[in-house]
C-alpha cells in the first residue's frame, strides 16, 4: 500500500508540465478541409501567419481579405514560381494589399511548406494546399492543433522563413483608381517625359467598375435595368468600332428564342445567325455564380428572371483583376458578345465580358 501510494506521488512530482491539446484530423476531398480553415480565418482576431506553396482558392482569399478589413495582421509566404504565374488570387492579394512575400528554396528547390498559424495559438498543417483541387479531387489531409509546444516551433520557423522571403514584383506600375479612370503613373524614361511635357495622360480603362450602393437606388421604383441607367448617367459605354453591337434587352431576346417563342428550331437558327450571333450586347442583372479556382475564375453565371443562371460569361485575361472583386448577389452591367442560344442544358453564353458597373 505505502509502496505504491509512493510510486503514486513520484508520479504526479515528475509528470511533465505540457497537456497535450486534442487534435483535429481531417481529410479530402470533401472533407471539409477548406470549410475549417475559413472559420479558423473568420474567427481570428489578432493574426494569420500562412506558408503556402501554391494558392488558388478565391474563397479562402476571400476570407482573408475579411479578416484583413476587420484589422486582422496577415502575413503570406508563397512559393516564388507562383509569383510569374498570372494566377488570379495572388494577383487579388497584390491588388488589396496583402503582406505578401515570395521564397524559393535552396539551389533551385521550392519553398513547399503549407501551413497557417492562427492567433499565435492554433495551427493547421499537412499535404493539403490551398487550392481547390486539394478540396475537390485530390487525396489529402490536413491537422489542426493548439499544443503550444507545436505551435511556437512552427512560429519559429515562419520568423526563419519570413525573413529569407523577398517581395516580388515591387517594380511593377502601380495602377491608381481615380473617379471612373485608372491613370498609369508616368516611367522614368524619354518617351513618358515627352508625353508629360505634351500633357498627354494615359488612361487605362480595363479594370475599372463603378461601384454604386443599394441605398442609392432603393428609393426608386423602376426596374434594375432603368436603375442602373438612371444612376450611371455619366457613365458611358465604349463601343469600339470592331464591335458590333445590338440594341435589345435581355426579356426582348429570350421572347425570340426562349421558351416563350413561336419560332421553330431552324427559324430559330436562321434568325440568330442573321442578327444576333457574333454581336454585342449590353445587359443588367445578378451574379448567381462566379467561379473561384485557376481553372473557372473567368466564368461568371447572371440571373436576369429568378435565381437561374440565364447567361454565362466568360472573360479574358485583363479582367481578372474586376472579376476577382465581384461577390455572388451583385447587380452588374455588363457588355459582351453573343456566342450562342440557351437551350434545356444550357444558358445562353456570351464572351469577350466586360462589367461597367456594379451594385452592391
Amino acid at each position: 500500500m505505502l509502496l505504491s501510494l509512493g510510486i503514486g506521488i513520484i508520479t504526479v512530482l515528475f509528470a511533465p508540465d505540457t497537456i497535450y491539446a486534442e487534435t483535429e484530423v481531417l481529410f479530402s476531398p470533401r472533407g471539409s478541409i477548406k470549410d475549417a480553415i475559413i472559420k479558423n480565418i473568420i474567427s481570428s482576431r489578432d493574426s494569420i501567419d500562412v506558408t503556402a506553396a501554391t494558392f488558388t482558392a478565391g474563397d479562402i482569399a476571400e476570407a482573408l481579405y475579411q479578416a484583413k478589413e476587420h484589422g486582422v495582421a496577415i502575413r503570406i509566404i508563397i512559393d516564388q514560381a507562383q509569383d510569374v504565374i498570372l494566377y488570379p488570387v495572388i494577383e487579388f492579394l497584390k491588388e488589396e494589399g496583402f503582406n505578401l512575400q515570395f521564397l524559393k528554396g535552396n539551389i533551385g528547390g521550392s519553398m513547399n511548406n503549407t501551413f497557417a498559424i492562427f492567433d499565435d495559438k492554433l495551427l493547421v498543417t499537412g499535404s493539403y494546399t490551398w487550392t481547390e483541387y486539394a478540396e475537390k479531387f485530390n487525396y489529402e489531409n490536413a491537422i489542426f492543433i493548439d499544443e503550444p509546444d507545436v505551435v511556437e516551433r512552427y512560429k519559429r520557423e515562419f520568423e526563419s522563413l519570413y525573413d529569407k522571403s523577398v517581395v516580388q514584383g515591387a517594380s511593377r506600375v502601380r495602377v491608381v483608381a481615380t473617379s471612373n479612370e485608372v491613370k498609369e503613373p508616368a516611367k522614368q524614361d524619354s518617351v513618358s517625359n515627352a508625353k508629360e511635357k505634351s500633357g498627354k495622360n494615359n488612361t487605362l480603362k480595363d479594370n475599372v467598375i463603378k461601384f454604386v450602393s443599394r441605398k442609392d437606388i432603393e428609393h426608386l421604383n423602376i426596374s434594375e435595368d432603368k436603375q442602373l441607367n438612371k444612376v450611371g448617367k455619366r457613365l458611358k459605354t465604349i463601343e469600339e468600332p470592331f464591335k458590333q453591337f445590338v440594341t435589345i434587352s435581355f426579356d426582348e431576346l429570350d421572347k425570340k428564342f426562349g421558351s416563350e417563342s413561336k419560332l421553330d428550331k431552324s427559324e430559330k437558327r436562321r434568325l440568330w445567325k442573321e442578327e444576333y450571333e457574333g454581336k454585342y450586347v449590353r445587359w443588367t442583372g445578378r451574379i448567381s455564380f462566379r467561379g473561384f479556382a485557376v481553372y473557372d475564375w473567368n466564368k461568371v453565371g447572371i440571373s436576369h428572371k429568378g435565381s437561374s443562371i440565364d447567361v454565362n460569361l466568360r472573360f479574358g485575361y485583363s479582367k481578372q483583376r474586376k472579376v476577382m472583386k465581384l461577390k455572388v448577389g451583385d447587380i452588374v452591367t455588363y457588355t459582351g458578345r453573343l456566342v450562342s442560344l440557351r437551350s434545356s442544358l444550357s444558358s445562353y453564353r456570351v464572351e469577350d465580358a466586360d462589367v461597367l458597373q456594379v451594385i452592391r
